[in-house]
């Protein structure tokens, strides 16, 4: 594959990736490879290949004989997708608080803390995307790239409800509180009480956004019934 042709695919791949995310395009609806490739000004090879890239995601499903679909917004999906970050997250604070040094842990503290006075009228994906950064830096401490490359995939798969989950103005305020916990914990090398406020930070969460799925289902497919 040529360079532009490369790049192309990876234009592709980026824009399909954000529509998907966004539940652009209905759960479980078949992707018209067609109908895309006219809507990106391209041809249809590069969205082919995007949309291949997209499997491996977990954003499209391929079934043979029938094409490419949209991934479905499943609540025992989300539990599932909850459930790893615990299990990649608290694998990284355990890591981190027994090799990282001092000052790292010092630094990531100070700026959290900092970080977490600015949220006043900060925009819901001002939000969302303090919220993903926050513990990418959190997994980060660990210099695990593997770590973080699926931490990544995570994020765009429940970015969707993750903006639904913060939207109520009290799981804003609980949210940074649960992470200001955190971050004094990590500060303190406690492992146990770290790992403790990370499970229950994202069990609170896990347990609401089961209770929203309806809701977003029926905001996405708002414009059906209007």
């Amino acid at each position: 594959m040529t360079q532009a042709a490369q790049t192309t695919v990876d234009k592709a791949y980026a824009q399909l990736r954000d529509q998907l995310v966004t539940f652009d395009f209905k759960p479980g609806s078949r992707l018209n490879e067609s109908e895309i490739a006219q809507g990106l000004s391209m041809s249809r090879a590069p969205i082919r290949e995007a949309l291949n890239r997209l499997i491996a995601d977990g954003l499209v499903s391929f079934e043979p004989g029938r094409g490419f679909f949209c991934r479905r917004l499943s609540a025992s999906e989300v539990n599932d997708l909850y459930e790893l970050r615990f299990d990649l997250e608290s694998g990284a604070i355990r890591s981190a608080l027994a090799t990282c040094p001092d000052a790292a842990l010092a630094s990531f503290a100070a700026t959290w803390r900092q970080n977490h006075t600015q949220t006043d009228g900060a925009t819901l994906d001002q939000l969302v995307t303090l919220d993903e950064t926050f513990h990418m830096a959190l997994c980060g401490l660990a210099e695990n790239a593997a770590r973080l490359k699926y931490l990544e995939n995570i994020n765009y798969r429940i970015r969707f409800v993750r903006r639904i989950n913060l939207e109520p103005g009290n799981r804003r305020v609980g949210g940074i509180a649960e992470h200001a916990s955190l971050i004094d914990a990590i500060a303190q090398r406690d492992t146990d009480q770290a790992t403790a406020l990370l499970h229950q930070h994202l069990q609170r969460s896990a347990d609401e956004v089961r209770l929203q799925i309806q809701d977003a289902l029926a905001r996405i497919y708002a414009d059906d019934v209007a």
